[in-house]
């Protein structure tokens, strides 16, 4: 009986970076869901940079373990690539206090569009129409789960939408320019980075405090340094476990697999995070929901097809 590593090896790069891409996002969702557990103890600074903190140490132990290099060997390209990916987590985060974080998710499920759009205008990629109905259907499925507002459009929406063209070009240049790096070292890169900007932005707001106003209306965003306990440093171990796996994952994904293709796998994130909300905190998809959810996997069916289809 093929072992699942031996079974990975044998299928096509693309059909592999799909199943990395999935199984990556659907440990996010996991992770995403114990983030509640600490997310009244500090603020999404001091949370990004201890959550980094542990997770650099447990890349540097992968690479060890495997032999793997955890540092770039072309640094121009995963600096690029971190750069984009960092502008998009830091605008995503910053707009949360100031909508609807279902607004700000759709804001951001926006990058399977803007992988297309990128991919054609700057590489003069051929789109073909499954891939341009997958991702259609996949976002109609990503806004009837979201179910954003309708207090009309305002400039955070605008910066979450620009948080998804900035995740967009991140994932381009990881297939484009970054395949021949390891996986942990292009990790690497971006969680010293999100660290940084976490310990720099708490730091500041610690030195300089907001308007008391400003921080009870966005603790999360506006919070100085705060003493943590023991109990939050177990469960940021458990959430930084997780998301090393996911990003990893999810970074080797996208190495292998054309973008356009990958990026509508990203939309299982919104079903594992649902799932996992569910088990976790009794929270139940409703019927808008529920059928989003099976849009977002008749896309993935379709880009499945679109793959096997020539010259698609």
């Amino acid at each position: 009986m093929l072992t699942p590593l031996a079974w990975l090896n044998q299928i096509p790069p693309s059909t592999r970076g799909a199943v990395l891409l999935v199984t990556g996002i659907s440990v996010f969702g996991m992770s995403d869901n114990l983030t509640l557990l600490v997310s009244d103890d500090v603020g999404v600074g001091q949370f990004h940079f201890s959550r980094s903190l542990i997770s650099i140490v447990m890349v540097i132990m992968l690479g060890r373990l495997f032999g793997m290099a955890v540092i770039p060997k072309n640094w121009k390209p995963v600096l690029a690539r971190t750069l984009f990916i960092v502008v998009s987590m830091l605008l995503y985060f910053g707009v949360l206090p100031m909508m609807p974080i279902a607004e700000a998710g759709a804001g951001l499920f926006t990058s399977p569009i803007f992988v297309l759009l990128f991919s054609a205008l700057f590489y003069g990629e051929s789109i073909g129409w499954r891939r341009i109905a997958a991702v259609v259907i996949g976002s109609i499925g990503v806004l009837m789960v979201l179910q954003p507002g309708g207090d009309g459009f305002t400039v955070y929406n605008l910066l979450a939408v620009l948080a998804g063209a900035s995740y967009a070009m991140g994932s381009i240049i990881t297939f484009r320019y970054c395949q021949d790096e390891s996986s942990l070292a292009i990790l690497m890169s971006f969680l010293v980075a999100i660290g940084l900007c976490g310990a720099l932005a708490t730091t500041g707001l610690t030195g300089f405090p907001v308007p008391a106003e400003w921080l009870a209306q966005a603790p999360c965003l506006f919070k100085s340094w705060q003493g943590v306990g023991t109990t939050f440093w177990l469960w940021m171990v458990v959430i930084a476990a997780g998301a090393s796996i996911a990003l990893s994952l999810m970074t080797r994904a996208y190495q292998l697999t054309l973008t356009s293709y990958a990026a509508i796998y990203e939309y299982a994130y919104v079903i594992s995070a649902g799932l996992f909300g569910w088990l976790f905190w009794g929270t139940v998809p409703g019927v808008m929901s529920a059928i989003g959810i099976m849009l977002i996997i008749g896309a993935g069916v379709i880009i499945v097809l679109a793959q096997r289809a020539q010259g698609d």
